[in-house]
């Protein structure tokens, strides 16, 4: 891995955000180390939000030309991604989760990508599990019925090739192996025109979860594009990095992603929280949390907990 210094304008800057995932953040930049670039000049920039299991310092030890950039308590991926994006000098922004791995050619598939069409600000890339299943990176907007059968619901799972889980994840679209154009991409491996990241002020920072959805929405009503390369491989193992999640952190993570949907729900709508649409949107969402919540809790109990019974006080008096 060769470093640009940050003074000097190069094709891509890749940031990667971590938090006490040494390993995983490991196997990235191995994977940045050896991939293929094929003649574009690049920097890299990893951004730790606090971690204490030593990360900093295994990259700046096995990975000198990375630059790294230290906060002392978690940022959150928007804020800390764009605190990376500034400190870069690059005609591209290519941002990876810290459990990425690049397969082949991705990058430079991306950026060949882009150098093809003006009109596209970003593109994805395929996102696939170390098997090579298909985690479906590219998205059509949600409606009533996607939102229902999201890629992680039980409904998509059972019922897999109806066309509206085929839609909303463009399942044919991907599998058909060519560049198209969609409507949100995955941030766990995606490239920016420079100026287009910032045009819409970077990654959304009082968003977590959905931010990806309101970037490209953003991005779209300015009259960009936004694409899904699936010849771009990128292995995620999604959800390993950034550390274990006991309770309090699944219950951050069900409350944030219902809160995002649900304000990502009246930007697209460009409605208020007080219509009644809103209004059924969010009592289904607060349903929905709720639930996922009881079931969260249930199975983060001890196992002993889980089955103890109630203890019945034995009678102090003899029967009659």
């Amino acid at each position: 891995m060769t470093e640009a210094p940050p003074t000097q304008a190069v094709d891509v800057g890749v940031v990667i955000v971590g938090m006490n995932a040494r390993e995983f953040v490991r196997g990235c930049f191995a994977s940045l180390s050896s991939t293929e670039w094929g003649g574009y000049s690049k920097q890299f920039f990893y951004v730790d939000n606090g971690s204490t299991d030593g990360t900093p310092a295994m990259v700046r030890q096995h990975f000198p030309a990375v630059h790294v950039i230290e906060n002392d308590r978690n940022f959150g991926y928007c804020k800390a991604a764009n605190q990376g994006a500034r400190v870069t000098d690059s005609r591209y922004l290519l941002f990876l989760n810290d459990d990425t791995e690049i397969v082949g050619a991705a990058i430079p598939t991306l950026i060949r990508y882009l150098e093809s069409d003006p009109d596209v600000a970003t593109a994805g890339a395929r996102l696939t599990f170390p098997d090579g299943t298909e985690q479906w990176s590219g998205r059509r907007f949600p409606n009533f019925l996607s939102s229902l059968m999201g890629r992680r619901s039980w409904l998509a799972k059972v019922f897999p090739k109806v066309p509206t889980v085929r839609s909303y994840l463009c399942k044919d679209e991907v599998l058909g192996g060519e560049p198209f154009e969609c409507d949100w991409v995955s941030a766990a491996g995606q490239i920016f025109r420079t100026e287009d990241f910032w045009a819409v002020n970077g990654f959304a920072e009082d968003y977590y979860y959905w931010h990806e959805m309101v970037q490209c929405l953003r991005i779209k009503r300015r009259g960009r594009k936004v694409a899904l390369v699936p010849a771009a491989t990128v292995i995620h193992y999604e959800g390993q990095g950034s550390g274990a999640r006991p309770f309090v952190r699944q219950r951050f993570h069900i409350i944030d992603f219902h809160k995002g949907a649900f304000r990502g729900y009246l930007e697209l709508h460009n409605i208020s929280p007080f219509h009644p649409r809103a209004l059924v949107a969010g009592t289904a969402l607060v349903a929905r949390a709720a639930t996922l919540l009881a079931v969260c809790r249930v199975r983060t109990l001890p196992p002993r907990a889980r089955l103890r019974r109630p203890i019945l006080a034995k009678p102090t008096g003899s029967p009659n």
